[in-house]
């Protein structure tokens, strides 16, 4: 009889111990939110989870690229529009220049004219990201669209503006440079808004790819939380039934003394 009491006793603290296991295992799964912790546990998923993660932190470099690239658009656009408004006022300074007959007033638009060529020049020449002239026909940035590098942007313009050459006294030479002006302010427009756009397709590839490896690695958090209850209640039943063993083996120990 005392055989048998023991035999139950060493079944129950069996199943108890699997069960503390089983526990903790749940327990641990709700803690990281995630269903395996390493290869042994899930080798499949394991292996899907860490090639998601490797795309997803790719494309999250691919996407701080895109984002200093447009650091470079949204420079140019600032240049571009910027030189294109003065030089508008230096055609109009031109224009007020050629109809006007009193010397000094003439002389009066001729240093504004002038002023206003300074300060193209120094966009021209000081508009810069990074030590990058952005008003440079010059390649601007170059970013790569995807993690393979299999497909890039170069960001590239035509020449911005020259006013070096300009004359208060030559208006045509003013409109080649607003044409100038603005053909480079409709590609720096045009470069903004593909990186914008791209920005916001990587957004969505990295949330896809993120609810993917959710998916795949992580847990139902609702199954696992009844599962936790479930295992707190079965482990509670065995330590009573562990309890009331124990009380019987000791009762009948007691028969025999």
């Amino acid at each position: 009889m005392i055989g048998g009491v023991n035999s139950a006793s060493s079944q129950l603290a069996r199943a108890y111990s699997i069960g503390t296991e089983q526990l903790t295992s749940t327990l641990t799964k709700i803690a990281t939110g995630k269903k395996f912790q390493n290869a042994a546990e899930d080798l499949l998923g394991f292996v899907k989870t860490a090639n998601l993660q490797v795309d997803i932190s790719g494309y999250q470099k691919v996407k701080e690229d895109l984002t200093e690239a447009k650091a470079f658009t949204a420079a140019a656009l600032q240049a571009g529009s910027s030189i294109y408004e003065k030089l508008t006022k230096m055609k109009d300074l031109a224009t007020k220049y050629d109809a006007e007959t009193d010397a000094d007033k003439q002389e009066k638009y001729k240093a504004d004219f002038d002023a206003l060529k300074e300060e193209i020049n120094s966009i021209v020449s000081n508009t810069r990201v990074d030590g990058t002239v952005v008003t440079d026909t010059a390649e601007v940035v170059k970013v790569n669209l995807d993690p393979d590098g299999t497909g890039s942007l170069s960001v590239t313009f035509t020449s911005v503006a020259d006013a070096t050459s300009l004359d208060i006294e030559d208006s045509e030479t003013v409109d080649t440079q607003i044409t100038a002006a603005l053909t480079y302010l409709s590609e720096a427009k045009a470069f903004d808004n593909i990186i914008g756009q791209q920005i916001k397709l990587t957004d969505t590839i990295i949330a896809s790819k993120q609810a993917v490896e959710q998916l795949v690695s992580g847990i139902d958090e609702a199954e696992e939380m009844s599962k936790a209850i479930d295992q707190q209640v079965r482990q509670q039943a065995a330590i009573s039934m562990l309890s009331q063993a124990n009380l019987s083996r000791q009762a009948i120990t007691r028969l025999y003394m």
